[in-house]
């Protein structure tokens, strides 16, 4: 039903590249769901993103990247736990984000960051 690709956080050169099963998905077609911040927090808005999301982006420059953001995760499925508990959770679908031409991997990461975090609060667009 899912089939989950976890992520090695720390990069050891004997296991090789972290995101290649990641890559494999993405060039055989596969749509990912993917936490680009690294982590969970009990804060309601995303950490800064790490650079896995830019790489994935170069690699796959024809690759629609849809930011979501997921209200209560936080709660729903807190940090710790590996159950996610029967609370409501509403997601909130943005603009597939555009990429800019020769665009530096923070300032990417940056754009892609608020782009999730303006879908916090949709009245006002921007994270409350």
């Amino acid at each position: 039903m899912l089939r989950a690709i976890l992520i090695e956080r720390r990069r050891d050169e004997r296991a090789g590249d972290p995101l290649e099963p990641v890559f494999a998905a993405l060039a055989q077609g596969d749509s990912l769901i993917l936490f680009p911040e690294g982590t969970r927090t009990a804060d309601r808005l995303p950490q800064p993103f790490r650079g896995g999301l830019h790489r994935i982006a170069e690699a796959f420059p024809a690759l629609n990247l849809v930011p979501a953001y997921l209200d209560t995760l936080h709660r729903s499925l807190p940090k710790g736990s590996h159950v996610p508990l029967p609370l409501y959770c509403t997601v909130r679908f943005g603009t597939p984000l555009p990429r800019e031409p020769a665009e530096a991997r923070e300032g990417f990461l940056t754009r892609a960051h608020a782009a999730v975090c303006a879908l916090a609060d949709p009245v006002r667009g921007t994270a409350a």
